[in-house]
């Protein structure tokens, strides 16, 4: 139910940013660029392939390409920040991803499905730093091709995103009053 509820608050903010889409034209999309705490991101916002008639906000496919400045990935997850725990242990058991490129499709929208076609989709990063050994080359491998890393990494982008939204929209109310 979460997930469901942050999807919503992504598309409602994007919605805020972007305005209603209904105004345009088949073909027309929006390209918002962000500067974000975890990474760099370019996003592409199309026009709902349904018509206007069919659309209340902002839906249609959703392209995300960028940068992010690194990952660690652990027992078959990926975060931002690694967890205290492997802090402690000086990061044994994890692989830190750097400059990992992104290029995620969202064919709905919606902000739970991915499109995955083979043709440049999904995650690769620069440079790999294995501290768990066999099962690193293990987890290097789910990262590049693991629809589930995957996902959760297109949450991780959503939630950056919308903090630097959010950042950005109170350093303009600042400015106004």
């Amino acid at each position: 139910m979460k997930r469901v509820q942050r999807n919503h608050a992504f598309l409602k903010q994007l919605s805020n940013l972007v305005g209603n889409m209904k105004g345009l034209k088949p073909g027309q999309r929006h390209v918002i660029s962000v500067d974000a705490n975890y990474g760099h991101y370019e996003l592409a916002i199309g026009p709902d392939s349904r018509g206007a008639k069919a659309s209340r906000g902002l839906h249609g496919p959703i392209e995300i390409k960028g940068e992010i400045h690194h990952l660690f990935l652990s027992h078959g997850h990926m975060a931002a920040i690694p967890p205290k725990d492997q802090l402690r242990d000086n990061l044994r058991e994890t692989v830190i991803a750097r400059g990992l490129m992104i290029h995620l499709m969202d064919p709905e929208g919606d902000g739970r499905h991915l499109e995955h076609n083979g043709d440049g989709n999904g995650l690769d990063a620069r440079e790999f730093i294995n501290l768990a050994g066999e099962e690193g080359e293990r987890m290097i491998w789910d990262a590049r091709h693991s629809d589930a890393l995957s996902m959760e990494a297109y949450q991780l982008v959503q939630q950056d995103i919308l903090r630097a939204l959010k950042r950005h929209k109170r350093k303009s109310l600042e400015y106004v009053s």
